[in-house]
């Protein structure tokens, strides 16, 4: 028959004592109601458990050996709740990121060195993945926090834009764009246009089409076969004079012999950086990492108008 813990405390706590009234003081109740839980202890065993008289309280055979028992279970409690703490103490000093691959490229690396310095405290990790599939992994509670270009808000994810970066176009230097100093979506118009797949990153995807619209025509699409690396993509690029990839500038921190980056000058040629959230309850790691990334977005000016990439001469990074 199943009994209570607060019946075991309180057989402990006179087995203990030996007195009824020293053990009610050291649990802060009745001596009736303590009595009351001790009877109702006996009942669930079935079998007595102390005698009982006017001058003494002593365990009997079978009340001395659930009194081991009770304490060792209780014991045991204890401890199970302590390591819960210390396993919460630990997950709320841990930040787990997941983000996208062109965050990697200077965003993230600024926004953990910034978490760092504010909350030395906090462990943080960091997973790549696509657009949808970090989505995913906050949505799941796999990750804390995540990075992603052109978020859309949904129900369960609550997100922030922290950044405003320019677009760039990505080519061969054997394509007539590579002698450009900056260029449009109309200068694009004939290019096949190398993408990632919609599935994978769908906000990146449709943005791109919708600048394209904009300049009044309809891309080409190759999407990309394999688009978990961006070694094919430089490397289809530098053979490939008539195909363009248009991309965040920050992604030029990655060279490749046979490709240049020209910047674009329409001030809409931006996309969006977010962090992202589960709509529950924050934990003081993510209000950390929140806070750092304001003040990466606040220091490096992410949310500012971007400065005229036609300011940028040959020897300038946006040309490397």
């Amino acid at each position: 028959m199943s009994t209570t813990l607060r019946r075991l405390e309180c057989l402990v706590a006179v087995g203990e004592e030996l007195s009824f009234t020293r053990a009610a003081e050291r649990l802060y109740v009745s001596q009736p109601s303590l009595s009351a839980q001790v009877r109702a202890l006996e009942r669930d065993v079935g079998a007595e458990l102390l005698e009982r008289t006017t001058r003494r309280v002593r365990l009997t055979e079978a009340g001395a050996s659930l009194l081991e028992d009770a304490r060792r279970l209780l014991a045991g409690l204890d401890e199970a709740m302590a390591r819960a703490r210390r396993v919460a103490d630990r997950a709320a000093g841990t930040l787990r990121v997941a983000y996208t691959a062109s965050v990697g490229y200077q965003a993230l690396p600024l926004i953990l060195d910034e978490l760092e310095a504010q909350a030395p405290e906090l462990t943080a990790s960091a997973s790549r993945s696509w657009s949808t599939r970090v989505l995913d992994a906050v949505r799941t509670g796999e990750a804390d926090l995540g990075l992603v270009r052109e978020f859309a808000p949904s129900g369960a994810l609550r997100g922030e834009l922290i950044r405003r970066e320019p677009l760039a176009v990505f080519a061969s230097t054997r394509s007539p764009l590579a002698r450009q100093e900056v260029l449009s979506f109309a200068d694009l118009e004939g290019q096949a246009f190398l993408v990632v797949p919609h599935r994978l990153a769908p906000g990146f995807h449709d943005l791109i089409i919708r600048l394209c619209r904009r300049a009044g025509y309809l891309p080409e699409i190759i999407e990309l076969a394999t688009p978990d690396t961006r070694e094919p993509l430089l490397a289809h690029l530098s053979r490939h004079a008539d195909r363009v990839f248009v991309g965040p500038v920050s992604a030029s921190t990655t060279s490749w012999e046979g490709v240049v980056h020209i910047p674009m000058r329409e001030p809409d040629a931006e996309i969006g950086l977010s962090m992202v959230w589960s709509a529950g309850a924050l934990t003081p790691a993510v209000l950390a990492a929140q806070e750092a990334a304001r003040e990466v977005a606040r220091r490096e000016g992410w949310l500012t108008p971007a400065h005229d990439p036609a300011a940028a001469g040959p020897d300038s990074p946006a040309r490397r």
